[in-house]
């Protein structure tokens, strides 16, 4: 199934298509549907807005879920949930196993989500609402409930085994597969989407005709699409000649020769005898006779959208479900996202190919829809654009589809991307590209990386890069902190601006080299209070840089050897300078960046009221103190004495969606590391996956690569004891073999009980299981009958005989 998708003109814009008309829903006075369910059709007293629109139209929900203020800062990362909070600190880290879900049935119609909390309070279990998911299917209603407590399931369950009285009905709970909360990771594929179509009721229709002639063509331009019935294309057979009938006694009667037919399928339901007749414009080309047949099903449009929805919400709780309205479509094709990944490939898998309710013979369609999302730059998107159109070719001719969302801050600095297709496996690799379009080229000359100290500064050699990025219609990035600079555009320009960039880095290098002055702790108090002004007003603010980020701090003189030997007489007080006077206006547009101490290139005002560079941000935040007693992003305002923890709300508007996803990585694997207590990654190479450590052995299965790994002592053994295992592994189980292979000890093959033979028969009953056991194989046998064939026939005898 091929759903179709607008590709963007560049610059592309999110907006809904106008609205459309839709007939009042005739459920709602007599209280079927549902009254705040996100109904298909228009309720006359409410005049609910229409939401029945294309699903790869971007619409008024999914512009919400796009939404980059709507993240929580939850992630999903080496199989575990992890929420961060303030300065990118790991709050909470729960596995799947963590959780349980029960879902109840048979509360009263209007129950809230509050109702089903209060219920359960005054049963002892507090459950937050946001874990209560109501679920409105078939008259009835129910709810879905959550908790990060694993023993919450049964614990229900058990009180609620025989039902419980609840205002005058009787409720009943069921354990259920625990919703999995998501969290947004816009680099990641997620599923909660599926695509849901099925056949429109269609009819088949006759045309009789006078000549073949006629019936021919008019069969032909119903092939060819020409005529259409209700702006709908159908399928029609070639034209028929009747066949004679015969008499009884065999003679044949004579051949009607104006007797010819045009039989139409897949006409449109509500297509009767003038819709046709009007689809053939031509007087000459109409038929004789038309002949209508009964529909495939007489269900209506409305009512079969809401039953498919019904199928869809027995499975498991919806955030919207739309249907798409294509009058010349002769599917309907409707989009369905669920709250819970699982639900949703539980309804792939359910519910595809299943008999449509309202029609035996045909079946319903439902498939997995994956999607990836990207916030970038809008620079970069600006310059990779012509790129990522020259790629969509491909990835639509594999069903995957691109969208671009504008920017939503008000400062246009990113945009949302989106690409999301049918197949996982296709849209993995179209995740692929696109990252590695968005990644950029880092500039290189002579195979090394290019790149000047002078850099550091927005002094001449960057002013010039600013120049040659319009002229060669490229974006340069400078990443400060790896000393690196990134192109993004068109291969051939990117090509031209490595070799300008050479050149102009050539050039600086002739004439200015980077020295830097490391500071001492009474030094470095000596630059935050004023020492630093006074060297970059002497030598120029592109000479000068202030690196407070790097341990030891550090000036870095971009200039000549007379400069750092300037800069070196100011600070040590053999040459007076003047501290500059700074005048601050109320509103001036002028603020220096916390950081490098110049004027702020791109500035970010954090919630403290600190001024940064865009890059100086990004760089504070990625270089941040991860060995520390906590990993926690700090503010370095204030001559580096803010110290505040950085708001997850700055973080996510100031950061790139890739920067940011780094950031919470590296903050999640610190907390790994410096908490082996309670978490370990799973010993498989490059597994990433982590598991809970517990103080008794318990052996589990790595959700990703199946490793068993027992959770106290991380070995993989199964089967035995932590002890055994490390007796096993220290030698000591191999000693303890050798020993009963000297003493003649072998153990029964079916219970590992040891035995012992002295003399006699090798018939061997063992005390413990009762089993019979040729002594010599150890092959066992059910009864005692049989082994003395075995032995007879394989060794011999029953009887060892001496020197034998």
């Amino acid at each position: 199934m091929q759903f179709g998708a607008a590709t963007t003109n560049h610059p592309s814009t999110a907006t809904a298509p106008p609205q459309s008309a839709k007939p009042a829903c005739r459920f709602y006075k007599s209280g079927t549907c549902i009254k705040g369910e996100k109904c298909l059709f228009r309720h006359a007293e409410e005049d609910l807005v229409s939401r029945d629109v294309a699903p790869a139209t971007p619409v008024a929900t999914e512009a919400i879920e796009d939404d980059p203020k709507k993240d929580d800062f939850s992630r999903s990362i080496g199989g575990a949930f992890v929420q961060f909070e303030t300065g990118a600190k790991v709050s909470k880290i729960r596995l799947p196993s963590d959780f349980s879900a029960v879902r109840i049935n048979g509360l009263p119609q209007g129950t809230s989500e509050q109702s089903v909390r209060t219920m359960l309070a005054k049963e002892g279990l507090d459950i937050s609402v946001d874990n209560v998911y109501m679920l409105h299917m078939d008259g009835s209603c129910g709810a879905s409930v959550r908790s990060d407590d694993p023993s919450f399931s049964k614990r229900l369950c058990t009180l609620f085994q025989s039902g419980c009285a609840w205002e005058g009905v009787r409720v009943y709970a069921t354990p259920i597969a625990a919703p999995m909360p998501s969290g947004h990771n816009a680099r990641r594929v997620d599923c909660k989407k599926v695509h849901v179509s099925w056949h429109k009721a269609v009819r088949n229709a006759w045309l009789n005709f006078g000549n073949g002639e006629t019936a021919k063509r008019v069969s032909e331009l119903f092939s060819k699409g020409t005529y259409r019935i209700l702006d709908q294309k159908v399928t029609t057979g070639p034209a028929t000649e009747a066949q004679p009938a015969f008499h009884s006694y065999a003679r044949p009667r004579p051949r009607n020769c104006l007797n010819w037919t045009v039989m139409l399928t897949e006409v449109p339901a509500a297509a009767e005898t003038k819709d046709i007749l009007q689809a053939i414009p031509l007087e000459r080309n109409r038929p004789r006779h038309v002949e209508v047949g009964p529909p495939t099903y007489s269900t209506d449009a409305e009512e079969a959208s809401v039953m498919v929805r019904s199928l869809l919400t027995k499975v498991g709780p919806l955030e919207y479900f739309e249907v798409t309205l294509e009058t010349n479509a002769r599917r309907v094709k409707a989009t369905a996202r669920f709250l819970d990944e699982s639900d949703a490939r539980r309804a792939a898998a359910e519910l595809d190919k299943r008999e449509l309710p309202f029609h035996r013979k045909a079946r319903l369609t439902v498939q997995m829809v994956y999607s990836a999302k990207f916030k970038v730059g809008t620079n970069i998107y600006d310059a990779v654009y012509p790129r990522i159109l020259a790629q969509q070719k491909t990835w639509k001719d594999k069903n995957v589809f691109f969208k671009a969302y504008n920017s939503t801050d008000s400062l246009k600095r990113f945009r949302l991307l989106k690409i999301e297709g049918e197949s996982a496996d296709d849209v993995a690799i179209a995740k692929a590209d696109l990252e590695s379009i968005l990644a950029g080229v880092v500039a290189k000359g002579d195979g090394a990386t290019l790149w000047d100290s002078s850099l550091k500064a927005n002094g001449q050699l960057f002013q010039a890069i600013k120049k040659l990025e319009e002229e060669l219609s490229v974006t340069v990035l400078r990443d400060r902190g790896r000393s690196e600079l990134r192109l993004f555009g068109s291969l051939p320009h990117c090509e031209e601006a490595e070799r300008r960039l050479a050149e102009l880095i050539r050039v600086e290098s002739l004439s200015m080299s980077a020295r830097v002055i490391e500071l001492e702790p009474h030094k470095f108090f000596w630059a935050c209070h004023g020492g630093y002004r006074k060297i970059a007003a002497r030598l120029g603010p592109e000479k000068a840089s202030f690196d407070i980020i790097s341990t030891p701090k550090r000036i870095v003189i971009s200039g000549s050897l007379e400069d750092y030997d300037v800069a070196l007489a100011i600070m040590e007080g053999r040459e007076q300078v003047a501290e500059p006077v700074v005048q601050h206006e109320v509103d001036e547009a002028v603020q220096e960046c916390s950081v490098c101490w110049t004027e702020a290139d791109m500035p970010v005002k954090i919630s403290c009221g600190h001024v940064y560079c865009q890059d100086c941000f990004e760089r504070s935040c990625t270089v941040g103190d991860g060995t520390a007693a906590d990993f926690a992003l700090l503010c370095h305002g204030n001559q580096g004495t803010c110290k505040a923890l950085i708001a997850v709300g700055d973080l996510q508007e100031h950061l790139s969606s890739s920067t940011l996803e780094d950031v919470l990585e590296r903050s999640f694997a610190s907390y790994i590391k410096r908490n082996p207590n309670e978490f370990r990654y799973c010993p498989t190479p490059d597994c990433g996956y982590i598991y809970r450590v517990s103080s008794e052995a318990r052996t589990q299965n790595c959700s990703n690569c199946l490793r068993p790994t027992c959770s106290a002592c991380h070995e993989p053994h199964v089967g035995m004891s932590c002890a055994d295992h490390r007796d096993i592994k220290s030698g000591g189980y191999q000693a303890f073999t050798k020993l009963k292979k000297e003493l003649g000890i072998k153990d029964c093959p079916r219970c590992r009980t040891p035995l012992e033979k002295i003399s006699g028969c090798n018939h061997m009953t063992c005390i413990a299981c009762e089993a019979h056991i040729c002594w010599v194989c150890l092959m066992t046998f059910p009864e005692g009958k049989g082994i003395y064939e075995h032995m007879r026939k394989l060794h011999g005898g029953h009887i060892d005989l001496p020197g034998l």
